[in-house]
C-alpha cells in the first residue's frame, strides 16, 4: 500500500500545490513582518564608554522568507523532474538530496523563528508579531509536508525497479 501511494501522481501533485500554496503564505505574512517591523537605536551604557546600537530585522524572518522561495523553485524542479527525466537514477538522488535539504532548513527556520517570538523582538503591543507568529505556523506546517514529500520520494526513488539500457548478455551468447 505504501507503495501505491508513493506513486500516485495525484497525491505528489496535491502535496507539492499545498507546498506551494503554504510557501506563498510564509512569503506574504513574513514579508509583511519584515515590512512592518521598525528597527530602533538603543543607547548603550558601559563602564568604558556609551554608544548607539542599531537592532534591525532579526535575521531569522529572512531566513523564513528564503526557505518560501526556496520552496518556490523545488516545487517547479520536481515537477519538471518527474515529467522529463523519471526514469534517470541520479535525478532520483538528486530529488532526496533537494528534499533533505528542504526538510532540515524548514526545520531550522521555522524553530528559528518561533525562539524569537518570546523574547524582546516580538513583545506585546508590537505590530508585526501576529504575522510573524502566523508565519511560524505555517512554516511549521511546511516542513510536516516536506516530510511526507520526502518520505514519499526517497521510497520511489530506492524501492523502484529501473531498467537498464544497454543489453546486460553479449551479442554472440548461446541461449
Amino acid at each position: 500500500m505504501a507503495m501505491n501511494m508513493a506513486e500516485n501522481k495525484t497525491l505528489d501533485y496535491a502535496l507539492r500545490a499545498l507546498q506551494l500554496i503554504f510557501a506563498i503564505i510564509v512569503m506574504g505574512t513574513d514579508g509583511y513582518a519584515i515590512h512592518v517591523f521598525r528597527g530602533h537605536t538603543v543607547y548603550e551604557q558601559f563602564e568604558f564608554g556609551n554608544f548607539y546600537d542599531y537592532y534591525g530585522v532579526p535575521d531569522a524572518w529572512g531566513f523564513l522568507m528564503f526557505c518560501a522561495a526556496w520552496t518556490v523553485l523545488i516545487v517547479i524542479f520536481h515537477l519538471f523532474a518527474g515529467i522529463s527525466f523519471a526514469d534517470r537514477a541520479l535525478i532520483g538522488y538528486i530529488r532526496v538530496a533537494v528534499e533533505a535539504v528542504a526538510v532540515l532548513s524548514w526545520l531550522a527556520g521555522f524553530i528559528a523563528v518561533a525562539v524569537q517570538i518570546s523574547t524582546n523582538t516580538c513583545s506585546e503591543g508590537k505590530a508585526p508579531c501576529g504575522s510573524i507568529k502566523a508565519a511560524t505556523v505555517f512554516g511549521a506546517f511546511e516542513w510536516l509536508l516536506f516530510m511526507v514529500t520526502a518520505a514519499l520520494t526517497v521510497m520511489v526513488v530506492f524501492n523502484s525497479s529501473r531498467k537498464p539500457r544497454a543489453s546486460t548478455t553479449k551479442p554472440g551468447a548461446a541461449v
